[in-house]
């Protein structure tokens, strides 16, 4: 059995489903399970090292793109040094300089060349801009050897002169080429040497059908709408076991998220087509139960529908010392429906009863929201007790923090609090479906702040009241505060990934 999990998105702001990915990245491999996860947007190294930060190994990735090709790889091996000096010696460049993700190489003041560098791994290279009197004319991308190079031409806007990408060729290892892509403005082609011309969307088919996927083969679909590969899937991959991941809610009541009413639209396909899904899974049973009702009330078949939580801890994570008094953190996407105003001010209205509460709050996101809670802590001169942190690896973090917070509007599992209970933290969130009613226990490891969909965009001050009592409150009690976190590794015992790994062991089946 072969796995094939659709798909790694470029060209989209980090999110839950990816950090989702990851985590059942490492099950699957810890299981033995192959698994093969497929980009079917050409990616750059900036989103292999996304999802390679995530979890996921680079051998386990695929560009659709590469599979016309005999470089099935997008692991990198190509050093920077060698490349250098074998540029010296073919272009007999006279000045270096060197910058912090590139190394720049001129001839005669005139820069013909730019070596782009690994991120992470600056010892390496990724790619080769080429200059001519000055404008960028090619760009060679390379894995372990040369992959794919793109063509510009000059082009003018009403900004000025600029490169356009005209025309991308990709390569087999002899250096031949496989295949072409031409760009004219929006619209795209792919051409191949037998003369064979697609479309955007008849690629993506052929790519599906080269896959070759029969009986034996499982695909596992994260998103949905909106997105080219799905239809394709449908058309040409229907041999294959067909497993649909739900990692958001998919039905909400009026106000209940300000950009979504009823029918969630990333989920529009799966309602539609339930009839050619063999499983959906969702992270909780009254998920599950809400699903079932949903499709039956649409007139839709329901699918198996397996319960299955969209990540697992691989262990219970204990403080080295003592957690910092006070302390409070946050860890989601800056983004509006995660409400984390309402986190703010409720932080703010509790540190004018009790000083020693302080708030740190991690993740980035939307500029426009980030910068209006920024505003919001200086207009009330909290600046010494909340900070922003920004985005960063959080999994060592949480256990040094004696409260998480959340005020997101909904949460299919919530996986920064898992993360929050593993590493003991007393939790406050919303009563909103559905991962806070899964890993608060009431009064015994944290609090659910009472909510009402009409706190969204009407008068929410009953809420931030309500929230910040909740903040004074957990703090008061040092002896049962210390409860709460030993009830925080009670919960989480329920999510580590051992267990986690046999309910997808379960659904997958053995392989045979």
């Amino acid at each position: 059995m072969s796995i094939y999990i659709f798909s790694l998105l470029v060209g989209y702001m980090p999110n839950g489903v990816d950090n989702a990915q990851g985590y059942r990245a490492r099950m699957l491999r810890e299981m033995g399970y192959p698994a093969t996860h497929i980009f079917t947007k050409l990616p750059t190294r900036r989103y292999v090292n996304r999802y390679r930060k995530a979890g996921i190994h680079v051998d386990e990735m695929l560009s659709l793109h590469q599979i016309f090709t005999d470089n099935r790889t997008l692991e990198l091996t190509g050093r920077a040094e060698e490349k250098l000096e074998e540029l010296r010696r073919s272009l007999g460049y006279t000045e270096l300089r060197r910058e912090e993700r590139e190394i720049q190489l001129f001839r005669d003041g005139a820069r013909i060349v730019a070596l782009l560098l690994e991120q992470d791994s600056p010892a390496y290279f990724y790619g080769i801009h080429y200059y001519s009197q000055g404008k960028l004319v090619r760009t060679e991308y390379y894995t372990d050897g040369l992959a794919y190079v793109d063509y510009y031409v000059t082009d003018v806007s009403e900004k000025g002169a600029f490169a356009r990408l005209a025309r991308r060729s990709f390569l087999n290892r002899d250096g031949a080429v496989a295949y072409e892509q031409l760009f004219d403005g929006e619209r795209e082609w792919y051409v191949f040497p037998e003369g064979r011309l697609c479309t955007k969307s008849e690629f993506i088919g052929e790519g599906v059908k080269a896959l070759g996927l029969t009986e034996r083969d499982t695909v596992i679909v994260d998103r949905s709408s909106q997105l080219d590969f799905v239809q394709p899937l449908f058309r040409f991959g229907r041999r294959a076991r067909f497993i649909a991941v739900l990692h958001s809610g998919h039905f909400f009541e009026k106000g209940e998220d300000p950009r979504t009413v009823y029918l969630n639209y990333e989920y529009y396909y799966w309602f539609k087509y339930t009839a050619l899904i063999d499983t959906m899974v969702v992270s909780t049973q009254e998920q599950k139960e809400e699903l079932t009702e949903k499709l039956r009330e649409y007139g839709c078949r329901v699918p198996d529908i397996a319960v299955i939580p969209a990540g697992g801890l691989d262990r219970l994570r204990y403080p080295e010392g003592e957690r910092r008094p006070g302390s409070i953190l946050s860890v989601s996407r800056m983004d509006p429906r995660k409400k984390i105003e309402w986190i703010v001010r409720s932080v703010i209205r509790a540190h004018d009863q009790n000083p020693g509460i302080s708030l740190d709050i991690y993740g980035r996101g939307e500029a426009d929201y980030t910068e209006y809670l920024q505003r919001l802590v200086e207009e009330h001169g909290a600046r010494d007790y909340i900070r922003f942190m920004g985005r960063r690896d959080v999994t060592e973090v949480y256990k040094s923090y004696e409260v998480f917070i959340t005020a997101s509007l909904w949460e299919t599992l919530g996986l920064s609090v898992m993360e929050a209970v593993g590493s003991g933290a007393a939790v406050i969130g919303l009563d909103v479906k559905y991962g806070n009613r899964v890993f608060v226990r009431p009064d015994r490891n944290g609090y659910l702040v009472d909510f009402d969909v009409r706190y969204v965009d009407g008068d929410d001050e009953p809420l931030i009241a309500d929230m910040a009592r909740r903040i004074v409150d957990i703090f008061q009690d040092r002896k049962r505060l210390e409860g709460f976190h030993r009830e925080s590794y009670e919960v989480a015992g329920g999510f580590l990934q051992g267990g986690v790994a046999e309910m997808w062991r379960g659904l997958l089946g053995e392989d045979e």
